[in-house]
């Protein structure tokens, strides 16, 4: 039986290396800001009334230079995509293609894209908390942040008839999320006339199947 254990033991061990986060995870959060920004910038060109996309770019371009801190404070330079590529990170392109086409189909598939992409970050800024606690301070505000702007196009898919089930958190954590309205910032919504939207209480400003897990 110890003869067994040990092989087992040492299978374990690999397997927990193989996991372990390194720079292409931080670089890659760094670029889901990108594509963040960039994806609700197309739509929003698309569907002007959708008022998230209109005010959220702002924020997530703070959230996109937050992040750059922590590459800079870990020695990582800043990602160069190859000729003819958006993103360094496998998958980004092809999920950003994806996302737009989906999104493109109508203000309602415009609003599910980005509760589906706010979905995907926080839980990526959740693992991240774990992977990299040296940067939970900045990762809790850009997690808050993001919890506000899925709220905010939760609230425009719900009020034009859309619906959304969670795919990359857990149920019960979507729908907590959604229940707390008292992080801080209004979320960009649907009336929302704040010329510095998504500057709330928790934004960084001052600091991934169908979403991009599917990528890794």
């Amino acid at each position: 039986m110890k003869l067994l254990l040990i092989p087992a033991i040492v299978l374990l061990g690999v397997a927990a290396i193989a996991r372990a986060a390194g720079p292409a995870d931080l670089i890659r959060l760094y670029e889901e800001e990108i594509l963040a920004h960039d994806l609700y910038v197309a739509l929003g060109e698309k569907f002007p009334d959708v008022m998230p996309l209109q005010n959220i770019p702002r924020s997530e371009s703070r959230h996109r230079d937050a992040l750059a801190a922590v590459l800079k404070a870990e020695g990582i330079e800043l990602p160069k995509p190859p000729e003819g590529r958006r993103f360094a990170s496998d998958g980004l392109d092809e999920l950003f293609a994806k996302w737009l086409a989906d999104g493109a189909k109508s203000a309602v598939d415009a609003c599910r894209a980005g509760v589906r992409l706010e979905d995907h970050d926080i839980a990526d800024l959740r693992k991240a908390r774990m992977d990299f606690p040296k940067h939970k301070e900045v990762l809790e505000q850009l997690e808050t942040a993001s919890g506000n702007h899925l709220r905010a196009f939760h609230r425009n898919l719900s009020a034009r008839g859309g619906e959304y089930t969670a795919e990359a958190l857990p149920a019960a954590d979507f729908k907590a999320i959604l229940d707390d309205a008292n992080r801080g910032g209004c979320g960009c919504g649907s009336t929302c006339t704040k010329s510095k939207c998504g500057q709330g209480k928790g934004q960084a400003g001052k600091r991934r199947g169908n979403g991009w897990h599917g990528g890794r």
